[in-house]
């Protein structure tokens, strides 16, 4: 038998139509993941099985973590539609990046947030990112770090700055996701941002932030308070900025 396609619904049920004529919002999530499919399977139209695999992972989130071999081994899902799906998750992360570092100005915890968003939605373990920042307040490169908890063990402080350091960083931000979801600072993030800025106030870089994100929402380590950034001023003072 062949595959059931989009073209074979009643005109009432197509997707594409319904997207026309009222509005890709009006669109649940199986009809808009039946438009990308385009074509079903073998007894199971293309709304059925756009159904089915968003139940098995769970939603669109799902989708953007799993791999094509994942999506590959569920029945009517080929190589050419793993494919497609992939293509179509990393669109919709992109979308939530407004630019790439080089042209980024970081001016608040929302800045930072938005600029690593996509590159840390999802992810199953922790990954530290350096934003390495220029006299004109721009992320001029985002560099990962490591990946795997946050800890002195796994992070030192001069892998850090030898980074920074090959980026002609005058400033740094630290950020790092939490899979749990809950963004509250561990001690080892505490510690990790204490030990630092303490290596950087003796380098002349600043350590501005460190930010904790999960999929929805961001922690700042400087507006909790365990952040102190500092420079000189004309006496040779340390002063807090």
């Amino acid at each position: 038998m062949s595959s059931y396609k989009v073209r074979d619904l009643p005109d009432s049920e197509k997707p594409r139509e319904r997207l026309v004529k009222y509005g890709a919002e009006i669109l649940s999530d199986s009809e808009l993941l039946a438009i990308i499919l385009s074509v079903g399977g073998k007894e199971e139209s293309v709304l059925e099985l756009s159904r089915r695999v968003l139940a098995e992972f769970g939603g669109f989130k799902g989708l953007a973590q799993a791999s094509p071999e994942q999506l590959v081994s569920l029945k009517n899902v080929g190589e050419v539609k793993a494919i497609t799906i992939k293509a179509a998750c990393e669109i919709g992360l992109r979308v939530t990046s407004d630019s790439g570092p080089a042209s980024e100005f970081i001016k608040s915890p929302e800045d930072i947030y938005r600029l690593v968003r996509k590159d840390l939605y999802g992810k199953k373990k922790e990954h530290l990112y350096l934003i390495s920042i220029d006299s004109r307040g721009r992320a001029i490169a985002q560099d990962l770090i490591s990946i795997g908890t946050v800890n002195e063990a796994v992070v030192h402080p001069r892998e850090i700055f030898r980074q920074a350091i090959m980026r002609t960083a005058v400033s740094i931000i630290l950020v790092h996701n939490h899979p749990s979801q809950d963004t509250s600072p561990s001690s080892e993030d505490i510690f990790l941002t204490k030990k630092v800025a303490d290596a950087g106030r003796l380098l002349g870089l600043n350590v501005l932030d460190h930010v904790i994100v999960s999929d929805k929402e961001h922690c700042s380590l400087k507006a909790l308070g365990f952040l102190k950034a500092k420079k000189f001023n004309e006496k040779g003072k340390e002063v807090e900025v």
